[in-house]
């Protein structure tokens, strides 16, 4: 077990797409930049250090090919994980819902086996289908709309976070609870898919007030 009075810093890795990059905004706007700060604030030491590995575009296939570089190399305890481009209808790059389970499996046996790094599951935002550049793809229309194929992915999330016996954080619930009161635009930029501002700080205090919690009750972790 993790000696107590071990106050080593605390690597989290943000691992994912262009949800996770969070590029629309200034760095200090990111939500991964926001819970480094946010989880300082409230666990004053031992340090947080954040590193950003989000990129956009990428599917949990191209993560997954690109996690020694991008994850494991800085042993972290904390790995979050988020992908949602695995729902492309490029048939070269397209990942079925079979293989992306697996693959979150897999990142997560390779955690495991690497340095026993805490995974944390995110479900991908909403989508607005009518201002994303794909709203009339043929393929998207007949699965009832982007957003709603996207659930799929979604689902899968949370069913292979039971599996795997590993936390799951619900973007999207959150965030499509807060659209029904303030509406898209508030969380939704007009490309239908990236994050406001707002929506960055939102998931930033979801995911701090997990992982606060985590911490807290995690002798392993701190």
């Amino acid at each position: 077990m993790k000696d107590r009075t071990d106050r080593s810093p605390i690597t989290i890795v943000a691992f994912g797409d262009s949800i996770t990059q969070a590029a629309e905004q200034a760095v200090e706007d990111r939500w991964p930049e926001i819970l480094r700060r946010s989880l300082q604030e409230r666990l004053p030491e031992p340090e947080i250090r954040m590193v950003n590995a989000g990129v956009g575009g990428n599917t949990s296939r191209e993560g997954l090919a690109r996690i020694e570089q991008d994850v494991l190399r800085h042993t972290p305890r904390i790995v979050t994980v988020e992908f949602g481009n695995d729902a492309t209808t490029d048939p070269q790059r397209h990942v079925s819902l079979e293989e992306f389970a697996g693959n979150l499996g897999a990142i997560r046996r390779k955690l495991a086996a690497h340095c026993g790094a805490r995974l944390v599951l995110m479900t991908f935002p909403p989508v607005v289908d009518e201002w994303h550049s794909e709203y009339t793809n043929e393929f998207y229309r007949q699965q009832g709309g982007q957003d709603a194929y996207q659930d799929r992915y979604r689902q899968c999330t949370r069913e292979t976070a039971r599996e795997l016996g590993c936390p799951l954080v619900d973007v999207y619930a959150v965030l499509r609870e807060a659209m029904s009161v303030e509406g898209p635009a508030a969380y939704i930029l007009p490309d239908g898919v990236h994050l406001t501002a707002r929506a960055n700080q939102r998931i930033a205090r979801l995911m701090t007030d997990f992982l606060a919690a985590d911490l807290a009750a995690s002798p392993m972790l701190v």
